[in-house]
């Protein structure tokens, strides 16, 4: 019997080297073996963990392997041993696993790294090989330990330490005797039988931590007679002394007072909490055993004994980690009542989820587009989608694309479906993620809200898939596999039936595009729901908020007015019209620091990146320049570097800047500012949302972090300070992402009682994105913006991939990317492909990063996976990248 293996292990870009390993499957484990299991194999020298894919070379899965998939043995071969099983079951269905090779073919990735997105955390990192004698790995006697002189004294030395300890770790002994001769001695103790190297899981993964708890386990009557019979012998003990010298230690009859006294202490403390706990109908709490002992000082002997005499239970359990540990529980909430238009979306999702376990091929995994405009309530109708699917007997994935917006779509769908919620992101420490893995894994959840990397979560019966907010750059990972959330969670539905939801009041040109080609179901909401959720002030039926109104500010005119000023006079007007109403505000802008540009007056020097060859920001409250992209820091000039002058100017404006103008003309108003500079943590990111939230400031100043979801009932005001960053970057999204910040950050106000308005200051009133958004029309913006995508040949109509070689030598740079450019001309030319051509080789918007040049290929074509497939063996050197369908060319 024969597994084809997937080797976890470091595969060089674009390689030829085969993905799968045949290996033969002992008898000894041929009842237990299952495609999916995670395994132990011997690979060359080494000993690594891989993936059975599948044995007897029949692949179960009824995916495609990809063109890299291809096993390594022929059938007349005799392969090595399978080591063992590692866990008892599979981590991969066959549903992941044909989701991996595809993941694999689709962005040009090793296979073995589009398996990893599926493992649990910290199980690769946290694997060790460790050394075990024969005997004790089988039980049995280890026999007589070798004479000297019929082994070398190393390999004497080494078999001794493992025969006294049982386990060694090789890493342990490579640091001990060098990795060399470690190899060595291991290499003949092997070849004699006497050791065997086992892999060894993390705990963490394959059971939890563990960890001891204690409770009362008899009734009062019982413990009353034992305090007394305890408070007797005290009695009886003689005073201890009232001074012993340092050097004298307690006596018997000291240390049994001790003993007495904090085993009370013990009884009294998980009496009162017992106490405490059926006074509010919650029985038997526990204490973690270190908690109790840490506190009361009694020892683990001294705890035995109360449990032998049957006063208090001791077990052990699994340590679980909760990402909302400390923070205030949602408050359940019912199903709201739908407008016609959410009741049309909900409909069309519940006949598009599954129905049974078995589903029909031409009816999987349907994708619909909810095409929402900003506080339509688009979030009432995933809730009861949710519900809809629970209800079949399915689960469900939501994706939200920021971890700052996971606190707030957490208490939102843990306040529908209270204990059957789990966390999925970046943001979470390890031990939570993996004890958040194990309760998917287990079945104890019906949902998992998440990061992009939720889509990955094992989670069992899978009826619905929701993008939140779809059309975010954020769902796209830089690092291979270079997937989107967004083609994965369509394959994964396909695979599993499961309906597939993609929000957004802005959709991405790609999505909307197959939503009109008929790929994808559209489905509108055209008008603002209801407020429900917050007291009215006006009898009787409360019609729907309606989309803020915008007013564009030409800072032409203020200029020419004479305003220099960051905000223009009908900005700050309404910021303190605002403020004196007791109402909040919102000022918007991507760029952060206090100057984005340092220049000498004198002789123009501009201060850059020595690493990056761009500008250094500015940043009053660290009095340093900053560099955005490697984080070097400069100490605040005083004279240019160059001329010596004292003619340092700071052009340009970051949100450090607008607070702090904000601060000085308005002195009463509390003001927030949240950037990647105020909110680096998790947790800072919570406190802001918390405090802004629970009004506990007046304006708040941010980036594009504000603007992704975030529902504030009482913002009134938004002001875009100026809605011309980016708007002409070199890249063919440019367009799209601003259209699509401004009209998101636009939505954040008016979603109240109260209704909103919206400020947006531009040089460039006239541009067809400001016009779009300031009417909030996504259709005027689609209608320009697609035919000009089809003419030129840009996403969705063609594919990009960016292929970018970064070296230390710009000209090693250059002639590297124009070698590996010439070869795919020669593969576009022999492969005959269609409407297939090159941009480049050139250089990268930023051509210096972190002290290396980059140069960059782009190919385009409406497939490019033959020109990928084509360059598999080419033997890429280290230092190149290839980005399938990226987010941006820059």
């Amino acid at each position: 019997m024969r597994a084809e293996v997937l080797v976890l292990r470091r595969t060089r870009l674009l390689a030829a080297d085969p993905a799968l390993f045949s290996y033969a499957v002992p008898p000894a484990i041929r009842d237990h073996i299952r495609a999916g299991q995670l395994a132990a194999v011997p690979f060359g020298e080494r000993f690594l963990p891989g993936i059975v894919w599948a044995l007897d070379a029949a692949d179960d899965v009824g995916g495609v392997l990809p063109p890299n998939g291809e096993t390594s043995a022929r059938r007349d071969e005799t392969p090595r041993a399978l080591a063992a099983l590692l866990l008892a079951e599979p981590l991969l269905s066959p549903e992941r696993r044909a989701l991996a090779e595809w993941l694999a073919d689709y962005y040009a990735a090793p296979l073995a790294e589009a398996v990893r997105l599926f493992l649990p955390p910290g199980l690769t990192s946290g694997m060790r090989v460790m050394l075990q004698a024969r005997g004790a790995a089988d039980g049995g006697a280890q026999g007589p330990e070798e004479r000297p002189e019929e082994l070398e004294p190393e390999a004497a030395s080494a078999l001794a330490l493992i025969r006294g300890r049982g386990r060694v770790e090789q890493r342990a002994l490579a640091r001990g005797i060098g990795a060399r001769r470690a190899q060595a001695v291991i290499a003949q103790l092997e070849a004699r039988g006497e050791i065997m190297r086992v892999l060894e899981v993390p705990a963490a993964v394959s059971a939890g931590r563990r960890e001891r708890i204690v409770s009362l386990a008899a009734a009062p009557a019982a413990l009353d007679a034992w305090r007394a019979l305890a408070r007797s012998a005290l009695d009886r003990l003689p005073a201890p002394p009232k001074r012993r010298p340092t050097w004298q230690t307690p006596n018997a009859w000291e240390r049994q007072a001790e003993r007495l006294l904090r085993q009370l202490a013990a009884l009294d403390v998980l009496a009162r909490v017992a106490q405490a706990d059926d006074a509010e109908g919650e029985l038997h709490r526990v204490w973690r055993v270190e908690e109790l002992r840490r506190l009361t000082r009694v020892t683990a002997a001294a705890l035995a004994e109360l449990a032998e005499a049957g006063l208090v239970r001791i077990v052990e359990i699994e340590r679980r980690y909760d990402p909302q540990a400390g923070r205030v529980r949602a408050a359940p909430s019912a199903p709201l009542a739908l407008t016609h238009a959410q009741s049309a979306a909900l409909t069309a999702i519940v006949a598009a989820l599954p129905t049974s376990e078995r589903v029909a091929p031409e009816s999987r995994g349907q994708v619909l587009l909810l095409h929402g405009i900003t506080g339509s309530g688009k979030t009432e109708i995933y809730l009861q989608a949710l519900s809809a699917a629970i209800a079949r007997g399915r689960t469900g994935i939501v994706l939200v694309p920021e971890i700052a917006l996971t606190p707030q779509a957490v208490a939102r769908f843990a306040g529908r479906f209270p204990g059957r919620v789990a966390l999925l992101h970046s943001g979470l420490t390890q031990p939570e993620r993996q004890s958040e893995w194990r309760r998917i894994r287990d079945g104890e959840v019906e949902v998992v809200i998440g990061s992009r990397s939720a889509l990955f979560a094992p989670l069992p019966r899978l009826g619905l898939i929701v993008v939140d907010e779809e059309h975010e750059a954020a769902y796209k990972q830089e690092r291979r596999p270079t997937y989107h959330a967004r083609e994965v969670a369509a394959r994964l539905g396909a695979l599993t039936g499961a309906a597939v939801v993609l929000g957004s009041a802005t959709p991405s040109v790609e999505s909307y595009q197959r939503a009109l080609d008929g790929h994808f179901t559209l489905l509108e909401l055209r008008e603002r729901a209801p407020v429900a959720l917050l007291p009215t002030t006006v009898e009787g039926a409360f019609e729907p908020p309606r989309l803020p109104p915008v007013t564009l500010v030409d800072l032409r005119a203020e200029l020419r007015a004479g305003n220099t000023s960051i905000l223009s006079t009908v900005l700050h007007e309404a910021l303190a019209e605002t403020v004196a109403r007791g109402e909040q505000a919102i000022l918007f802008l991507n760029r952060r620091g206090t100057a984005s540009a340092v220049v000498c007056r004198e002789c123009g020097f501009a201060m850059r990146c020595d690493r990056c060859d761009v500008a250094l920001t500015y940043h009053a409250a660290a009095h340093a320049l900053i560099c955005h992209y490697c984080g070097r820091h400069e100490p605040e000039p005083r004279v240019c570097p160059i001329c010596h002058s004292a003619g340092i100017r700071y052009f340009g404006l970051g949100t450090e800047r607008v607070e702090s103008a904000v601060k000085r003309q308005f002195p009463a108003a509390r003001v927030l500012r949240w950037d990647r500079d105020t909110a680096r943590t998790r947790q800072a990111h919570e406190a802001l949302l918390s405090a802004f939230s629970e009004r506990r400031a007046d304006i708040l100043v941010g980036t594009q972090m504000i603007a992704k979801g975030l529902d504030l009932p009482a913002v009134t005001l938004v002001g875009v300070v100026s809605a011309d960053i980016a708007l002409f970057m070199p890249d063919f999204r440019a367009s799209e992402r601003a259209f699509q910040l401004l009209t998101q950050v636009a939505g954040r106000a008016g979603r109240g009682e109260r209704p909103g308005r919206v400020l947006v200051q531009t040089f460039n009133p006239d541009h067809f994105c400001i016009q779009s958004a300031a009417r909030h029309d996504y259709a005027a913006f689609f209608a320009a913006e697609a035919p000009a995508r089809r003419r030129f040949g840009y996403p969705p109509f063609r594919r990009f991939v960016k292929l970018t070689y970064e070296h230390r030598d710009h000209y090693a740079a250059q002639l590297e990317a124009t070698a590996l450019a010439e070869r795919l001309e020669r593969v576009i030319r022999e492969c005959g492909l269609p409407d297939t051509d090159l941009v480049g080789p050139a250089p990268a918007f930023l051509e210096r990063l972190r002290g290396r040049y980059r140069w960059q290929v782009i190919l385009r074509s409406p497939d490019p996976r033959p020109a990928l497939r084509a360059l598999a063996g080419a033997d890429l050197p280290h230092g190149w990248s290839v980005d399938v369908d990226p987010a941006s060319t820059l």
